[in-house]
């Protein structure tokens, strides 16, 4: 197949897990066939097929709460970039989420802000990715914290909700699901204060999202995800809380690139940035 031949764009679906799975391997990604499925069964998917049939790009738009949807997942194989395709991907998903009458957002790598920004996305706030190949277990300090269970998901999902800025209970559900035992909550006088969630990843474990009402909730949290660290591991961390900075540099993490959280046409936050200590994920927003 010559790459000159015509794109033909089409609507992803469970169908096409496979070659989303070997899009996002390809870019040294940390998506998994479950992520994928998890973003096809809420998101709308785009994908670019060649005349072989191969998938050769993809990107999503998430909807969230009626509020915003976050565009995900824009990826080109190698022998079709430089074509235009992510932009043009990227358009269809502005396009779709100003149709349903949503606010665009995205996590841009710094490479990707240099082209988001003259579109009409702005800065809300920055991030930093962080990896450790094999994370100094922390000891669990501080705070009323627990193991998060299935039955603590309502009270959870309302502290997202009032973070993240939209209900998102069925992701968190879902990561749930996939914790493994390592999910905690932070309780004070009864309630939760706190929440963190983890799952497997295709080279490291994600640590995200993490949430808090304060610092120190969220410093205790993430030590009892440390606490019994024995793989790699990565978080995506809000550059503007420093404690937990540290707290990642004495475990052996570095910090590998930076994000930055951005908005189409709006420079201030749909969330909270308090309370966001870790996000979900570039994917997930």
């Amino acid at each position: 197949m010559a790459p000159t031949d015509a794109p033909a764009f089409r609507p992803l679906t469970e169908s096409d897990l496979a070659g989303a799975v070997a899009l996002s391997t390809e870019a040294g990604w940390n998506q998994t066939a479950d992520d994928w499925r998890l973003m096809l069964g809420f998101g709308q998917g785009i994908g670019v097929e060649a005349s072989d049939g191969r998938l050769v790009a993809s990107a999503l738009t998430l909807p969230f709460g009626g509020r915003f949807a976050w565009i995900a997942m824009v990826l080109v194989t190698a022998d079709w970039r430089r074509r235009g395709l992510a932009t043009d991907l990227l358009r269809r998903c502005m396009a779709r989420a100003g149709d349903a009458g949503l606010i665009a957002g995205l996590d841009a790598t710094e490479a990707g802000r240099a082209v988001y920004r003259p579109l009409g996305f702005e800065d809300v706030y920055s991030l930093g990715r962080w990896r450790a190949e094999r994370p100094r277990g922390m000891a669990a300090t501080g705070g009323d914290v627990r193991p998060m269970t299935a039955a603590d998901l309502d009270a959870v999902a309302a502290l997202d909700r009032a973070a993240f800025g939209a209900d998102r209970r069925h992701l968190l559900a879902a990561f749930l699901e996939r914790a493994d035992g390592r999910a905690f909550i932070a309780l004070r006088d009864g309630g939760v204060t706190g929440y963190v969630l983890t799952r497997d990843g295709r080279v490291a474990r994600y640590i995200g999202p993490l949430m808090a009402t304060d610092e120190a909730g969220a410093v205790s949290l993430l030590d009892h995800v440390l606490a019994e660290a024995g793989q790699p591991m990565m978080i995506d961390l809000a550059d503007h809380h420093g404690d937990l900075r540290g707290r990642l540099e004495t475990s052996g993490f570095t910090r590998e690139r930076g994000y930055t959280r951005m908005l189409l046409g709006r420079g201030e936050p749909l969330d909270d940035p308090a309370r966001i200590f870790a996000i979900a994920g570039p994917e997930f927003g």
